[in-house]
């Protein structure tokens, strides 16, 4: 059997656990948006983030986290920062307490030596940063001066207390150029894993026309990673995040896992209003608000509700309708599905062309 046959077969299974989730979902991570405060206005924010906001309470969270069964999700703290919430580390130790493991994603900018003794101390597991390029680019991104700088202080200050932080890189027009210079930069630093991914068509990066990568970036960037994750010389892994469907020529070459979308039947996430949905990234619409954690029992939404992505999203496409990837990209990732017109902004069809030449079949 040809390599391209057998992903194809594994693919297929993968499809069909999917949807062998749609009924059975299975709770595997729980993002709490704590609070949609940020000390940075980042252009390409997927949450239009700024420094007035609101915050879930400790007892929103504590409330959620008592409806879950002994079958405990990750938890995920998110924001905005999450390190602006006022009552950050009673959360944290919250969590903890009540049994759950925990990760963070951060700007990284708030993170001091002392601070980083005291999110071990609170028993966070993983911590993901942010770090967007070299220093020009990344302060342009964030639309702060120095914010490189602190973001470096914030990764050094985690490897001192003990932490592995995975470094996200955002690829864009800005910095597009840079990938080969992050690239050394993180492995010089020691950086354990690596995930550079493509800026993505949502949030304020769709309010500026020169941000998103051409499809023949996007396909030389997938061509770096896989040449990347190889590479004698640097003791570090380097994948793709968990979006898009790749097709057989990707699929498993620049990341561990096939591509499955998991919003609504294995991850949930709840706004900084109390809202219940599938996955913080997913535009913010109303018929994809499932409830809220302040009227309604969060472990009774999840078993009941998420209608909207526990069906076959694609049966309102034309263009899936036709297309032979259909059941097993099943419609892409669910952030990037356009709900108004039924049909995914980022699609593998486009970027396929584009591919490289040279992958074994």
């Amino acid at each position: 059997m040809q390599v391209s046959e057998l992903k194809r077969s594994q693919l297929e299974t993968v499809a069909l656990h999917r949807d062998s989730l749609k009924t059975s979902p299975h709770l595997r991570w729980l993002f709490f948006e704590i609070t949609d405060r940020c000390n940075l206005e980042c252009r390409h924010c997927g949450s239009n983030c700024s420094a007035e906001g609101q915050n879930l309470t400790l007892g929103d969270i504590e409330k959620t986290l008592g409806t879950i069964g002994p079958d405990k999700p990750m938890i995920c703290l998110t924001g905005g920062e999450p390190m602006m919430h006022p009552d950050f580390f009673d959360i944290a130790e919250c969590i903890r307490n009540m049994g759950f493991s925990w990760g963070m994603t951060t700007n990284a900018t708030l993170i001091d030596d002392e601070t980083a003794l005291k999110l071990r101390d609170a028993g966070m597991s993983t911590v993901s940063v942010s770090l967007d390029g070299m220093e020009r680019s990344h302060d342009e991104l964030r639309q702060r001066k120095g914010a490189w700088q602190l973001a470096l202080r914030g990764i050094k200050a985690l490897q001192n207390a003990g932490f592995q932080p995975q470094i996200t890189t955002v690829l864009h027009q800005g910095n597009y150029g840079e990938l080969e210079s992050v690239y050394k930069l993180t492995c010089d630093m020691g950086i354990t894993s690596w995930r550079p991914i493509n800026v993505e068509p949502i949030g304020r990066a769709c309010e500026s026309g020169d941000m998103l990568l051409t499809h023949e970036q996007f396909a030389d960037l997938l061509a770096f990673i896989r040449e990347k994750r190889f590479d004698p010389d640097c003791d570090m892994e380097v994948t793709f995040g968990c979006s898009h469907y790749l097709g057989t020529e990707y699929e498993r070459m620049v990341r561990d896992h096939y591509f499955l979308c998991g919003a609504g039947i294995l991850t949930a996430s709840i706004c900084s209003n109390g809202d219940i949905c599938a996955c913080l990234d997913i535009e913010n619409r109303p018929e994809l608000v499932q409830g809220n954690i302040r009227t309604d029992n969060f472990m009774d939404v999840w078993n009941n509700r998420f209608r909207p992505f526990r069906t076959d999203r694609t049966e309102g496409c034309s263009e899936c309708l036709e297309c032979s990837e259909r059941f097993i990209c099943g419609g892409d990732s669910t952030h990037t599905w356009d709900f108004e017109h039924s049909k995914p902004l980022l699609c593998y069809k486009d970027f396929k062309k584009s591919l490289r030449i040279g992958i074994e079949q």
